[in-house]
């Protein structure tokens, strides 16, 4: 079962999945620290503090309209770098938007016919985000981004505590303090701009329904396991959205990187 997390950061706003058949596959043993750099942050100019301001209003009023007014002329939908099989070359920016967060079908002309459809909660995780950091051709892009120092060592790092590819992997901007209990607890370490494996997430799922996680119970390189808040918490890998400027200075939706 893959469980869904929102949780509110001090950098960003994320969606992420979690497998929970992954936690029990994770040894506690001791393993190599995985260092990560992160991305520069990127102060947001005022072409993007009033898009963002415009996005935050219309997310918040589910304003499809107006949400549609913020997607840029040359809108790309990708995996990674690479286009989207759903990306179609051959429709314009707006089409490829409303297939991308739910709001029309590949392929369709009328909007609507959506499974869960339109994806407001994912819109409104990014509409949420505080950090972002430059990339290519001058997109501005969040949440804040981090790659491994060393990924050698991080392979190693994986197969230490027997970490397969469906293992979540977190890290902090700021020093942050494990405890053993969520909420609380004695002081297990101390963590800072590390990646460390989630292995359990408090309040628990309950059947179907997956209330808003607090707490995160991540591995630390010691070996022992400690509970972060989930406020404090950003994905190494995950979902992000850019914003370009346009000809005329206006700061509009122009990328949309998507994990499979």
């Amino acid at each position: 079962m893959r469980r869904l997390l929102v949780s509110a950061t001090s950098a960003a706003f994320f969606i992420v999945a979690i497998d929970t058949p992954s936690w029990a596959d994770v040894k506690e043993v001791p393993y190599t620290a995985v260092k990560v750099q992160v991305a520069e942050a990127s102060e947001p100019d005022a072409a993007l503090k009033q898009m963002r301001k415009t996005f935050v209003e219309a997310v918040s009023k589910k304003d499809s309209q107006r949400l549609f007014a913020l997607v840029g002329p040359t809108f790309v939908w990708s995996s990674q770098g690479t286009p989207r099989d759903t990306f179609d070359h051959g429709r314009d920016a707006l089409h490829n938007f409303k297939v991308a967060f739910g709001f029309r079908e590949p392929g369709k002309d009328a909007d609507g016919g959506v499974a869960d459809g339109p994806y407001w909660d994912l819109l409104a995780a990014f509409a949420s985000d505080k950090g972002f950091f430059e990339a290519a051709s001058g997109l501005v892009c969040g949440p804040i981004a981090a790659t491994v120092v060393d990924e050698g060592s991080f392979e190693r790092s994986k197969g230490a505590i027997g970490a397969d590819d469906s293992v979540d992997w977190f890290f902090t901007l700021a020093d942050t303090p494990a405890t053993s209990t969520p909420a609380g607890g004695s002081v297990v370490g101390q963590v800072k701009q590390v990646a460390l494996p989630v292995i359990d997430a408090h309040p628990p799922a309950q059947g179907e329904s997956a209330p808003p996680v607090t707490y995160l119970k991540v591995l630390l390189p010691s070996g022992k396991s400690g509970w972060i808040p989930a406020s404090s918490a950003i994905p190494l890998v995950t979902d992000r959205l850019c914003y370009g400027l346009t000809a005329k200075g206006e700061r509009r939706i122009s990328a949309f990187d998507q994990v499979e």
